[in-house]
């Protein structure tokens, strides 16, 4: 299952392929239903998660809001399309997810778009989300 995920590399950062990397092994850890704890790890200790009305702050937070993710989705498929950079450590991108609804069975696509804010180790290197807000309708992830 392919996540690539366009960029211009004559605006991007000098992390900027490291960053976009980063993002395409997040989505498919965020499709995977089983890696909760994978998936609060792509964060630091501190950080801030917004997907839509709901906000989760620090890893236990986060981790409740992903299990909570998973509620009425039975699987997911993110296709993210392109990053646009905001600066060394930011970017924002777009894309659409198709969910598969639990309750019914039914298929859900759903477009999206991002604001990512990075941090990484005192080396510079393994970049981590400081602040990741998701911008999509999440009653459709209901099947109402």
């Amino acid at each position: 299952m392919s996540y690539t995920i366009a960029y211009d590399t004559s605006s991007a950062p000098s992390k900027g392929r490291e960053l976009v990397s980063f993002m395409e092994e997040f989505y498919a850890t965020s499709d995977d239903p089983a890696a909760h704890e994978k998936y609060a790890r792509s964060f630091t200790p501190d950080a801030t998660l917004i997907m839509g009305p709901k906000v989760g702050k620090g890893y236990d937070e986060i981790l409740a809001l992903r299990h909570g993710l998973w509620t009425h989705v039975a699987s997911r498929k993110h296709t993210p399309v392109k990053v646009f950079f905001g600066g060394e450590n930011e970017l924002m991108l777009y894309g659409k997810v198709l969910y598969t609804l639990k309750a019914t069975g039914n298929q859900v696509e759903v477009p999206w778009a991002g604001r990512v804010e990075f941090a990484f180790d005192e080396a510079g290197a393994n970049p981590k989300m400081k602040f990741y807000q998701v911008y999509l309708d999440t009653a459709s992830q209901s099947g109402k």
